[in-house]
């Protein structure tokens, strides 16, 4: 039976680090856990309110946002999926709150929240098939880890016509440092898993390791604590062309899966090696 664990550590460091409001941080998540509750038929309605959430609530680190105007800002609050006690956990790390933009270009103040990659979805009530596909590689990998799901940079927004992964004053702000080694600290995982290009940079900027090319295998590493490491090209249909050489391994043949259920088996068995 999968659970969403509360995480009140990373609920706290995020109060600390990117919404200064408690309240604001408890109903959020209150709202999440009813979600996933309601999808995986734990609950029969959500009772708890998607509350706004504005720009001012935002820490100073963020002043970058909050003194500018933006537009199509939101924030993937990372959760913590299970599948029982005392099991490893994987922390899995991308780059994926985009958010669609407004047709009359608008700067706002509101503030949009999810969590990455839906993963409270209960993959049986998913149609689309781009869904159906990231929440078949997340529940393939937690038959073996319970997973942390969280983003590099834990915000995104618009900026005239840019975005805010492609802004290098944003990119370069340390808070994206301090919150990654913070969740680490708490979370302690026992594997690392970034998805794609940035996950990959931000990861090994971060843990002082050399950046790996992709190639037709699983890169696996491990840091100076001992954590195993794991980069492999985004699972996205956009980076099918670099996840290819890796299902098409004739070292990887007698994997079980096809598309990202393989590609989750692939990554699991590279570890177990």
């Amino acid at each position: 039976m999968i659970k969403l664990k509360s995480q009140p550590e990373i609920q706290s460091m995020l109060c600390n680090e990117l919404i200064s409001s408690n309240e604001s941080i408890s109903s959020i998540y209150a709202w999440i856990n009813d979600y996933f509750s309601k999808e995986f038929g734990l609950l029969s309605d959500i009772s708890a309110q998607a509350i706004p959430l504005r720009k001012d609530l935002l820490t100073p680190s963020f002043d970058i946002i909050r003194n500018n105007p933006v537009r199509t800002i939101g924030i993937d609050f990372p959760v913590l999926l299970s599948k029982g006690e005392n099991r490893p956990v994987m922390m899995i790390c991308a780059m994926d709150p985009l958010r669609n933009d407004t047709a009359d270009k608008q700067p706002t103040d509101e503030i949009g929240y999810w969590v990455p990659f839906s993963v409270v979805n209960n993959p049986v009530g998913q149609t689309k098939h781009s869904e159906k596909e990231n929440l078949a590689f997340f529940h393939t990998l937690l038959d073996t880890y319970d997973l942390y799901v969280t983003d590099i940079f834990k915000l995104f927004y618009r900026k005239d016509n840019r975005i805010s992964n492609s802004i290098g004053d944003f990119r370069s702000l340390p808070v994206h440092r301090t919150i990654l080694d913070a969740e680490i600290q708490i979370v302690k995982p026992t594997v690392i898993l970034t998805l794609g290009n940035n996950a990959r940079d931000a990861m090994c900027e971060l843990l002082s390791l050399q950046t790996p090319q992709w190639t037709n295998e699983i890169y696996t590493t491990k840091n100076q604590n001992g954590i195993d490491v794991v980069m492999v090209p985004h699972i996205s249909g956009a980076a099918n062309g670099a996840k290819a050489p890796i299902l098409k391994n004739p070292a990887y043949e007698g994997v079980s899966g096809k598309n990202n259920v393989k590609y989750a088996q692939i990554i699991i068995k590279s570890l177990n090696s």
